[in-house]
């Protein structure tokens, strides 16, 4: 991975695979993408360096990148919810179905 992250990517990446990262994993990039905290923060917190945390937050991205590649559940996901809104709109135009049946059908498919 290279030059800086997508951090709304990077956090449904975290929530589609991160229980297949190690704790200390799971914990640096946690602290980067949902506490906020910077390098900085991070390494004095765990008393590693900054570039150590650096070097992690990295490789444990582009492990969840490879995660998403070889699994495609993010993308299967979007496909899905893409037919989904697809199927509804068709629904409504054919059937004059409501927007608020419509809304209810979104919500019974996203579980």
């Amino acid at each position: 991975m290279s030059g800086q992250w997508n951090t709304v990517e990077t956090h449904l990446l975290f929530d589609y695979y991160g229980a297949l990262l190690t704790e200390r994993q799971q914990k640096v990039l946690s602290m980067r993408l949902f506490d906020d905290l910077s390098l900085a923060e991070v390494a004095q917190e765990l008393e590693i360096s900054r570039q150590a945390v650096h070097d992690l937050v990295h490789r444990t991205i582009d492990q969840l990148q490879g995660y998403e590649e070889r699994l495609h559940l993010i993308a299967s996901e979007r496909r899905r919810l893409k037919l989904l809104d697809e199927l509804i709109d068709q629904l409504k135009s054919e059937f004059r179905v409501t927007e608020e049946v419509a809304g209810v059908l979104r919500e019974l498919m996203r579980g």
